[in-house]
């Protein structure tokens, strides 16, 4: 689990079935990117071929360099043979994913449970 750092970032990994799922709550932002992608390092490293649900309940703010970690890890994961879906985005992350067309990019679910 990463622990808050000055940005007051955070995030856990569980296992939900055949997943891994990853719950950051902060902002992703420039100044939390790289402890998101420890977070998205652990969690894709969990099962094979990975399986990521990343839950953003939590996530009120997404800028660009959070859009560009989430693309590299969507890339990694599919590289690797497996598949990540984005659960939970507030209303202000989902706008930008639409207005991004990164909704069209990411499977988008309203819970972990939906994927």
């Amino acid at each position: 689990m990463g622990n808050a750092n000055r940005t007051g970032f955070s995030w856990i990994v569980t296992q939900s079935g055949d997943s891994a799922v990853l719950s950051p709550a902060g902002d992703l932002d420039l100044a939390s990117m790289e402890e998101f992608r420890h977070g998205l390092t652990e969690a894709i490293a969990c099962l094979r071929p990975p399986r990521i649900v990343v839950d953003l309940r939590h996530v009120g703010f997404c800028d660009s360099s959070g859009l560009n970690t989430l693309i590299w890890a969507a890339n990694t994961v599919e590289g690797a043979g497996g598949g990540l879906r984005l659960t939970g985005a507030q209303p202000r992350v989902t706008r930008l994913l639409r207005l991004t067309g990164l909704d069209k990019r990411f499977h988008l679910c309203d819970t972990p449970a939906a994927t």
